[in-house]
Order: structure tokens, then C-alpha cells, then sequence
């Protein structure tokens, strides 16, 4: 009796859910000026930095500004931080917050601005804090950036909305021990700062299709970016298939795969530059379409039919995570007949009394509405080419895109059914 019913139940089309919109917080798009945003009391550096009201407005309005800070630093000291406290209503799982921040170009400072968030048990603020550990400041965003980031509520009855500046101090020479505060101020813009509750974590939502069009290199790309007074490369994106044991293919050779098997993909992003190294610069996290429903991707997967001119993007769904899963989805056809395939394996498997209360042959919007047709794992026979692209999220450090090595991938067609037809007939009889 499992199989009918949950298949009977599993044919339904699930209603979308409706993201909320932000909602600024008090003072949070600075139209006249900066009231109501001060370094907390807590906060070890509040004399070391400058908050002002800045003309510049991030939606380009004449009736409005934005905020900035700005701070140089010690050894010990190098970020302000100015803050909003807000109330959560009892019972929120989630939360949603970010803006939009400009760390203007040709500064002399190498810097970091963010948006960050702290959660409290207690109202007001008060209490202990627990921070959240974010994607990342953004530098060198020469533009209005946007941030938009989710967290788990944890209980929390008040949160901390932060803007920040942190400096990286330069040595000074003849101070060994970095006492003396280095002069050089760095300075980014915030505005329209927001945070708001979210209903439904959308990390449960279905996967997204990227869409991605263009993974050709960019001949104009530069070839290196101002990080305060150094001239800094680009990162390196690498990208792998892994076997079965989870390690990666050789270079260059085509990796088999089988059709019925979500194929694991090897993602990583470093700097040329180590820790210690002063040209050093913090690059975003990979997140991949379908991480969440709120945050923009870094990293797009494409994937193209082996020696395909024109290339023409094949859909596929990415899952993130490390290792990267993806499933190839193919044209409407091809996925359709994945999933029909499926269907008829758990159907047949069924006794014939059972057998007969399940739909025979469900209609092509049916298969594609089936809760478990976002779990079925299809990839259509033939050999593909897979390239990675990185972007930071509309702000970070390096914003020009940067293209993986590509890799071969060759799909080798499987029987999806759980046990051939002989196999079936045999057990059957055995039984009785």
C-alpha cells in the first residue's frame, strides 16, 4: 500500500510561496541624514572612526543621501561600526537584511565595508550577542553593491543591524609594535539598509535552472585591479569531476558517468596571494543557483553538448555544497521521458491490485508537477563539456568575471527500473 499512495499523493502541484519585500530599517535610506545610527555602546573602537551624512544617493535621488564612514587603524584597532537596534516578533524562523554599499575607487587604504547582523535573546539589544558570520565584506566596488543575506532568527527577540569599515593597517616604519595610528583613512557608502523576517526558509525551495548565456573569455578583461596601493591578479577558478570515490578525474581525460547518478563536481576559488602577503584580498564564498532563494550566485556551472558551435547551454540543476551536485535536465522532451521512465519502474513494481488504482499513463504536466520529479535523476546519454564561471555577488573584491578549466563529461544511458522485468517475474514466483 506505500507505493499507490505515495504516488497518488505525490501527483499534486505544490502552491509557490511569496518572498516578502525588505523593509528599511528606521533611517535606513538616510534621506536628510544619520540620526539614529551610532556606534554601539559596547564597542571597543567607537572614537576611531568618522560617521557622516554623504550627498550621493544609491537610487541616484536628489532628495535623499547615503552614510559614510570612514577610519584608519592601529595593530589593535582598524574597524568602526555604527548600529541600529530592531525588534523581532516572537516565532520568526528567519531573517532577511542587507543594502547597498560604494567603497569608492583610487583610495590609498586597502579596506573592507560591510553589512552585518547580531542576534539577541533579550529586547533592546541587551545581553549576550550572537553575531553571524556572513559572505563577506565587499572592496574595490567602485558602484552601488547590493547585499542581501538570510539567517536563522535563534530565538532572537532583537537584532543589531550593522554598518562597518574595517582598515588594514599599513606599518609604519620605526613602529615595531603598530601604536601609532597609520593616518590613512578608508571610507565606503551604505543606504538602504534593511531587515525584515522571513516566512519559509527558501533554501527548501525547488532548485533554480541557471541561465547563464555567455561563458566565452572577455578579451577587454583586465588583467589586474588596484588593492589601495598594489596592483593585485585575479583569482584562479578550478573545476573537477570526481569518481565515485570522490576523487578527482584525471586532467584532460573524458569522465563516464551514468545517467541515473547525480554527477559530483570539484569547485574551488583561490587567491594568487597568501594570508601574509600584503597584496592579499578576501574574495566571497562559491555559492551556487539553487544554494537559496536569496542569495546570488558566485559561481555559475555551464554546460554545453561536446563540440557544439553555437554553444548552446544544455539546463541543468546545480545543488551547492562541496562537492557540487548536478543533474543534467535536458530539453522538455528528454526530462519528461526521464521521469516517465521512473514512474513506470515504481509502477510496475506494484502488485496488479495496487497497480490499478495508479494513474497508467499521467500527462506530460502531471510527471512535471510530481513532487518527486525534482529528485529524479535523469541525465540524458551523450558527452558534454562543463565549465565554471565566477562572479562576485554584485560587490566583493574582483568583479570581472573568471572562467574554470572546462572538463569532458560522457553520460552513458542506464535502465532506471529498480529491478529488470525478468528479475521481477522471478521474485514474484519465488514468494508464492
Amino acid at each position: 500500500m506505500f507505493f499507490p499512495a505515495i504516488l497518488s499523493a505525490l501527483l499534486t502541484i505544490a502552491a509557490p510561496t511569496e518572498e516578502p519585500l525588505p523593509q528599511l530599517a528606521p533611517n535606513g535610506s538616510f534621506d536628510r541624514d544619520v540620526s539614529g545610527w551610532k556606534a554601539p555602546e559596547d564597542e571597543a573602537n567607537s572614537d576611531s572612526g568618522k560617521v557622516t551624512w554623504s550627498r550621493p544617493d544609491a537610487r541616484q535621488s536628489r532628495k535623499s543621501g547615503a552614510l559614510e564612514l570612514a577610519t584608519s587603524a592601529t595593530a589593535d584597532r582598524d574597524t568602526f561600526r555604527v548600529a541600529r537596534c530592531l525588534p523581532v516578533a516572537p516565532g520568526v524562523e528567519n531573517l532577511v537584511f542587507g543594502g547597498r554599499i560604494r567603497v569608492p575607487s583610487g583610495q590609498k587604504a586597502r579596506g573592507i565595508a560591510n553589512i552585518e547582523i547580531e542576534r539577541f535573546e533579550t529586547p533592546g539589544c541587551s545581553g549576550e550577542a550572537v553575531p553571524f558570520e556572513g559572505l563577506g565584506g565587499i572592496a574595490n566596488a567602485d558602484y552601488w553593491s547590493k547585499r542581501r543575506e538570510i539567517v536563522a532568527a535563534a530565538d532572537a527577540r532583537s537584532v543589531r543591524l550593522i554598518a562597518s569599515v574595517t582598515k588594514l593597517y599599513e606599518w609604519l616604519q620605526g613602529d615595531e609594535i603598530g601604536e601609532t595610528d597609520d593616518g590613512v583613512l578608508f571610507r565606503a557608502q551604505f543606504d538602504d539598509l534593511f531587515a525584515t523576517s522571513l516566512g519559509k526558509d527558501p533554501a527548501a525551495r525547488e532548485p533554480q535552472v541557471p541561465v547563464s548565456a555567455d561563458f566565452q573569455p572577455r578579451p577587454e578583461a583586465p588583467k589586474k585591479a588596484r588593492w589601495g596601493p598594489y596592483e593585485v591578479e585575479p583569482p584562479t577558478l578550478t573545476l573537477a569531476v570526481l569518481d565515485s570515490a570522490g576523487k578527482p578525474h584525471a586532467t584532460g581525460m573524458v569522465a563516464e558517468c551514468s545517467s541515473l547518478d547525480v554527477l559530483q563536481l570539484d569547485v574551488r576559488l583561490k587567491t594568487p596571494y597568501g594570508e601574509e602577503d600584503p597584496r592579499a584580498y578576501p574574495l566571497q564564498p562559491v555559492a551556487l543557483v539553487g544554494e537559496s532563494g536569496v542569495i546570488a550566485p558566485t559561481v555559475d556551472i555551464g554546460l554545453f553538448q561536446a563540440g557544439d558551435r553555437e554553444r548552446k547551454l544544455v539546463p541543468i540543476v546545480c545543488d551547492g555544497g562541496d562537492p557540487v551536485a548536478l543533474r543534467v535536465l535536458g530539453d522538455r522532451n528528454q526530462r519528461i521521458g526521464g521521469i516517465r521512465a521512473f514512474y513506470d519502474c515504481l509502477r510496475t513494481s506494484l502488485p496488479e491490485p495496487e497497480r490499478a488504482r495508479v494513474p497508467d499513463k499521467p500527462t506530460e504536466e502531471e510527471l512535471l508537477a510530481w513532487r518527486l520529479a525534482g529528485w529524479v535523476v535523469a541525465n540524458p546519454a551523450g558527452e558534454y563539456e562543463v565549465i565554471a564561471r565566477y562572479r562576485a555577488l554584485e560587490s566583493g573584491f574582483w568583479h570581472e568575471p573568471v572562467l574554470s578549466n572546462p572538463v569532458r563529461i560522457k553520460v552513458n544511458q542506464k535502465d532506471p527500473c529498480l529491478l529488470p522485468e525478468a528479475q521481477v517475474g522471478k521474485e514474484k514466483a519465488v514468494s508464492r
